[in-house]
């Protein structure tokens, strides 16, 4: 079915033209490099293919066709497919609610003493690939409007809510959930962009003793040493996924020296960059 009065589409300011899209579909062709930056976080469908990815302290993982997967927003994730892929991204503005009466960090109550943070999917299920099938033919058609996928965001929050077992979701969401999500996803949207505490305070509108105060409350470490942590997940991302040399990212980090990059990274690591990126390199037995 076509689109009626496609040039009005087009034209109105609404239509989605911009960078940010809240829905969008991309492939990717075997052998090709994906890499993704979101400043958002973000749920990335796999219709179909087989992707192999790394973002913060995951390497060499795989998704493949029929999961969803969560991209938190700050993570420099790079990919490669293995097979042709077909995606679906849908940006996560709402990190607080399923629907009006469903909080996300009601699901931290589901959290047992056993449980293990980790990179988790959640299943395509059948309401979900119907959900997708119509939202792709409907952008297959010229349907971009911005307002529409604000609406369709908002219904796949829904559809969670009402096909997903309070368990999965507590796996899917855990890497945004907090006893204060406001704050905590205000944290993960900026931390990024700062080298200090100070820095990261000013961002998000605190004063330094404010900050460190409640971030204490809502992440149980101090700001200082849970950016320090990011850092050296970021760095070892950087040193393991990426091409870059040693001393760009040296250099990018702040590293006064050669010497003092290799220190960091023999403590934090147990073993020098170059070590590092050797066994990555290896071939697989």
């Amino acid at each position: 079915m076509a689109l009626l009065y496609s040039q009005e589409h087009l034209a109105c300011y609404n239509y989605e033209k911009g960078d940010r899209p809240t829905i969008e579909k991309t492939s990717i062709k075997k052998g090709q490099k994906w890499e993704i930056f979101p400043i958002d976080n973000k749920a990335v469908f796999m219709l179909y293919g087989r992707l192999r990815f790394s973002f913060g302290e995951f390497t060499d993982k795989i998704i493949d066709s029929g999961k969803i997967m969560l991209i938190p927003s700050g993570s420099n994730m790079i990919s490669q497919a293995e097979e042709d892929c077909s995606l679906v991204i849908i940006r996560l503005h709402n990190a607080k609610y399923l629907c009006d009466c469903f909080s996300l960090d009601v699901l931290l109550g589901e959290k047992t003493k056993d449980f293990k943070p980790d990179l988790y999917y959640l299943d395509i299920n059948e309401r979900i690939e119907l959900f997708l099938s119509f939202l792709n033919t409907c952008m297959a058609d010229g349907l971009k409007c911005t307002h529409y996928f604000e609406l369709k965001a908002r219904e796949f929050y829904f559809l969670l809510r009402a096909y997903y077992g309070r368990t999965a979701l507590l796996h899917f969401f855990y890497p945004l959930l907090s006893n204060d999500i406001s704050f905590s996803d205000l944290v993960m949207k900026n931390h990024y962009k700062a080298k200090t505490v100070q820095e990261l305070a000013k961002l998000t509108h605190y004063s330094l003793s404010g900050f460190q105060k409640r971030f204490k409350k809502v992440f149980g470490v101090s700001a200082y040493h849970w950016m320090n942590d990011e850092r050296s997940k970021s760095i070892y991302h950087q040193i393991n996924s990426t091409e870059k040399s040693f001393k760009e990212i040296s250099d990018e980090y702040g590293f006064s020296s050669p010497s003092h990059f290799n220190d960091f990274c023999k403590l934090h690591f147990g073993t020098t960059p170059g070590r590092v990126r050797r066994k990555k390199a290896a071939p697989k037995t």
